[in-house]
C-alpha cells in the first residue's frame, strides 16, 4: 500500500465508481487498503447524498423578465446620460468658439473702448448666472466636472488680468483686452452648460 493519499479527482473516481483510466482502477485498489482514504470517499457520499436531498426551491414568479426590463432601463439611461453629456461638452466648446470668433473681429473700438465692452458682457454674463442660481443647483456628477474646468479656467484668467496691471499702458491695454476676452468667452460657456443642463433636465 502506498504511504500517499489520493487526489480529489480519484476519490471522486472512486466516489462515482469510475473505472475507464488506468488511475482511476488503481484508486480503487487504495482505497481498499486505505482507511483514511476509505473514510474519504464515505464523506463525499454523504455530501453528495445530502446535496441531493435538498428541496428545489424556485421564485414564486420568474423573476427573470423583471431582471432584464432594470438592465434594459439601465443601458437606456446610460446611453441617454452619455449623450447628454457630449451635448453639454460640445455646448460649451461652441459656445467658446462662437464668442471668440466674434470677438475676434470686433467694431472697429479703440482699446479702452474694446476694454469696457468686453468688461460690461462679463458683468451681465455673472448676473445671467448669479439670477440662474447656478450654486444651488443640482448638477450630475459630469456637468460638476465640467463646471468646476471652466470656473478654474475662470479663476487663471482673473490671475493673469491682476498681473497685467504691472505692464505699460498700451501692453496692458491690448494684454487686458485678449485676457477679458477670453474670460467672456469662458463666462459663456459656463451660462451655456448651466442653462442646456437646466434644459436637459426640464425634458
Amino acid at each position: 500500500m502506498s504511504d500517499r493519499h489520493l487526489g480529489m479527482d480519484s476519490l471522486l473516481a472512486v466516489r462515482d465508481g469510475d473505472r475507464s483510466e488506468p488511475a482511476y482502477l488503481e484508486a480503487h485498489r487504495h482505497v481498499e487498503q486505505c482507511e483514511a482514504c476509505r473514510a474519504e470517499v464515505a464523506r463525499l457520499h454523504q455530501v453528495a447524498a445530502r446535496l441531493k436531498a435538498l428541496p428545489t426551491l424556485e421564485p414564486t414568479t420568474d423573476q427573470f423578465p423583471a431582471v432584464r426590463a432594470r438592465l434594459h432601463w439601465e443601458r437606456r439611461h446610460r446611453v441617454q446620460w452619455r449623450l447628454g453629456a457630449v451635448g453639454i461638452a460640445a455646448a460649451a466648446l461652441l459656445a467658446v468658439g462662437l464668442v471668440g470668433n466674434d470677438l475676434a473681429r470686433p467694431q472697429p473700438l479703440d482699446a479702452e473702448q474694446q476694454l469696457d465692452s468686453l468688461m460690461t458682457r462679463s458683468q451681465l454674463l455673472e448676473q445671467t448666472l448669479r439670477a440662474y442660481d447656478a450654486e444651488n443647483r443640482v448638477l450630475d456628477g459630469w456637468t460638476v466636472e465640467v463646471v468646476i474646468d471652466l470656473e478654474d479656467r475662470i479663476a487663471q484668467v482673473d490671475a493673469r488680468l491682476q498681473d497685467a496691471v504691472m505692464l505699460e499702458r498700451q501692453a496692458r491695454l491690448a494684454h487686458e483686452a485678449s485676457l477679458w476676452q477670453e474670460r467672456v468667452g469662458l463666462m459663456n460657456a459656463l451660462v451655456n452648460v448651466h442653462l442646456t443642463k437646466a434644459t436637459n433636465v426640464d425634458l
